[in-house]
């Protein structure tokens, strides 16, 4: 008997919404289940890189995304010295960004035109809806779900995991690990946060960082991340947050006069990956295949890219029946092609970070070259090769 779906999205974040407007748009009958209801908020940094505007173009929703977003061009750092450097995204050694600037805007709002494309496309959506359960079988995969207290079982030729950072998907699989330093994030939105401009903005401390990034309508994302062992003391996460921002007088000045218009949201632990993003008939995308440090700002372009990358990837093969790993194993090499560099400069910023002498060394030789700093800021825009930093000459001058 045919599946009642070809596909079904576990996940409507930017990886679950992008990729079931793609397969829609390919012809395939997707159901998109999310266990909230829209809108709803998401703990996040909430920054596009430029390169993320090419994939919202291509989804038909750059000119809705942009409008009331903020546009930032370039990113400012402020090592734990207190020196600073700005980086702007402009034409660089060849690259340039799509467009000179990214985005950043609330993923309430972010979320809901992606889903809205998605539906568009054909797509059948279904909020307050939780994936149970999966498991494979020779026709397909059997996805049990719960709305309410209304449980049914949804066949599909294919699972995609699209369910963040906490993935029951990959748990399931058994395909994810930790890895790296382990960390919680702190966000939440402010108004009236002081000298505010058009760049996103990164903040460290020996323990972790704090990014401020302007969302439009005059409010700004605040986000805090901070390591497990230097976990600033409190009873909730306002206080924690409150507390870790005391670390960082220029900021905690800045938010003398604030006023913060979200709760304090918390999500972690960060520090994980996965060995890979497939299995029989699953394939996984976004945090639940793969976590981005929140300081190179990667994780909605990696969302809306791993959607890139698996939606001809599913089409080629559903006419086939239920894909098995093996046939999904493309995927596979597609998103280590796509992402492996620039897992290596994370890992090596990361190491940088993690070191305030060496970061403030380094951030001393790029506020006197900014042409350098474009270029780091280039490669976190995702428009610049990643391995431009790995360079003999170009590593040489960012540390000697």
């Amino acid at each position: 008997m045919r599946p009642s779906w070809d596909v079904v999205v576990a996940g409507a974040g930017p990886a679950g919404s992008a990729t079931a407007a793609l397969l829609a748009e390919a012809g395939l009958r997707v159901l998109m289940i999310d266990r909230a209801a829209f809108p709803r908020p998401k703990a996040c940094a909430e920054y596009l890189s430029p390169e993320a505007g090419r994939i919202l173009e291509r989804l038909g929703v750059l000119d809705e995304v942009a409008r009331g977003a903020a546009r930032l061009t370039g990113m400012r750092v402020v090592s734990p010295g207190g020196t600073a450097f700005v980086g702007r995204f402009r034409p660089v050694r060849g690259a340039a960004p799509f467009r000179p600037w990214g985005l950043a805007l609330p993923r309430e709002r972010l979320d809901g035109i992606l889903a809205e494309a998605a539906v568009r496309r054909g797509t059948t959506f279904r909020e307050r809806t939780m994936l149970e359960t999966f498991s494979a079988a020779s026709a397909g995969v059997e996805v049990c779900v719960r709305s309410g207290r209304v449980r049914e079982t949804v066949k599909a030729g294919v699972l995609v995991g699209a369910d963040g950072l906490q993935s029951r998907i990959a748990r399931t699989l058994g395909v994810g690990r930790r890895s790296g330093r382990a960390r919680t994030a702190f966000v939440a939105r402010a108004e009236a946060v002081e000298a505010m401009g058009d760049v996103g903005e990164m903040h460290v401390v020996a323990g972790g960082y704090v990014g401020l990034a302007d969302v439009g309508g005059g409010i700004t994302n605040i986000a805090a991340v901070v390591d497990r062992r230097a976990m600033p003391p409190g009873h909730d996460a306002r206080a924690r947050l409150e507390a870790f921002l005391d670390r960082i007088p220029a900021v905690r000045r800045r938010l003398a006069g604030a006023r913060f218009v979200t709760p304090v949201r918390c999500v972690g632990p960060f520090g994980r990956h996965t060995v890979r993003a497939t299995g029989d008939g699953v394939a996984l995308v976004g945090d639940a295949a793969d976590f981005f440090d929140p300081f190179t700002g990667e994780g909605i372009y990696a969302a809306l890219r791993g959607a890139e990358l698996l939606a001809p990837r599913l089409s080629a093969v559903m006419a086939r029946g239920m894909p098995r790993a093996a046939d999904l194993a493309p995927y596979d090499r597609d998103r280590r092609r796509a992402f492996a560099d620039k897992w290596r400069i994370e890992r090596a910023i990361g190491a940088v970070v993690a070191r305030p002498a060496l970061l403030d060394h380094v951030a001393a030789r790029l506020a006197r070259r900014p042409d350098l700093a474009d270029l780091l800021v280039g490669v976190t825009g995702d428009f610049v090769p990643p391995l431009t930093l790995a360079r003999p000459a170009i590593a040489w001058r960012l540390v000697a």
